[in-house]
């Protein structure tokens, strides 16, 4: 199998990115807020574990607090992602120490990185999926083989070495970055949105590995690469119905409507 992945696209600077709301409607004061985005976190954990997107306990998220912006709520140590609930999440601080929560948690420095080096990018989150570190030891950037993968190209950068900082790798306008050997991390305004990037990017390694595999890769047309290109508002927006019927469906529903705002 050719491990030359398509050379890397520019996100286009003209692509609108606004912050998306994930909270609760009607949630205005900060501890509301907080709640309903721990909730978010706790539910997007609950259905990448469910679906299989998590290898044994290896995965992180971060994501930023609104209420103290150089904080961050992360996920427990040694609690599968299927089972999580807002009241497992971590908070810790800047330099990663946990500050709240009753358990521990690590491994999520490298993402608290790019928070600090970002600031639009609220959310992080990384897992072990199979498909997706398949391709981090194949290739790089996706080849745009389908329009799913040319949704998501223009928001790709390659970490070729952990010598290298993953805010410096990642740059100024790229949100998911494939880490070689080591699978990707994807990032978002939200953590909606960076789920939306982790599931379309295993979903599209998989169908390039497929397709090389049996030696029937082609590109699509040009025309159709520039027409196929998603913003993370449309990121956002694709995985908050997805979610809400997920919650709506969950024992117990966290005691809460199971309704994610839309962006």
């Amino acid at each position: 199998m050719s491990t030359t992945a398509t050379a890397p696209v520019t996100a286009p600077d003209t692509t609108p990115v606004t912050t998306p709301d994930t909270t609760t409607t009607g949630a205005t004061d900060v501890e509301a807020q907080r709640a309903a985005v721990k909730h978010d976190v706790a539910a997007t954990l609950r259905y990448l574990g469910t679906h299989g997107y998590q290898y044994a306990l290896a995965g992180h998220v971060t994501v930023r607090d609104l209420g103290e912006p150089e904080r961050y709520w992360v996920n427990p140590t040694g609690l599968p992602f299927s089972v999580i609930t807002p009241d497992d999440l971590v908070l810790v601080d800047p330099d990663g120490t946990v500050v709240a929560g009753r358990h521990g948690a690590n491994g999520y420095h490298g993402q608290l990185e790019v928070h600090r080096a970002r600031p639009d990018l609220r959310a992080g989150l990384h897992l072990h999926s199979e498909h997706t570190f398949a391709w981090s030891s194949a290739g790089g950037v996706l080849a745009p083989l389908t329009t799913d993968a040319s949704w998501i190209r223009p928001w790709i950068a390659v970490r070729d070495s952990f010598a290298v900082p993953c805010s410096q790798a990642l740059g100024d306008t790229a949100r998911i970055l494939v880490q070689r050997a080591h699978g990707a991390v994807t990032f978002g305004a939200s953590i909606l949105e960076a789920a939306f990037w982790w599931v379309s990017f295993e979903r599209a390694a998989k169908t390039e590995l497929l397709l090389r595999a049996a030696s029937l890769a082609r590109d699509i047309d040009a025309d159709l690469q520039e027409k196929w290109q998603l913003t993370p508002q449309a990121a956002h927006e694709q995985f908050a119905p997805v979610l809400a019927a997920f919650v709506a469906s969950e024992p117990g529903n966290f005691g809460r409507s199971g309704a994610i705002t839309p962006a």
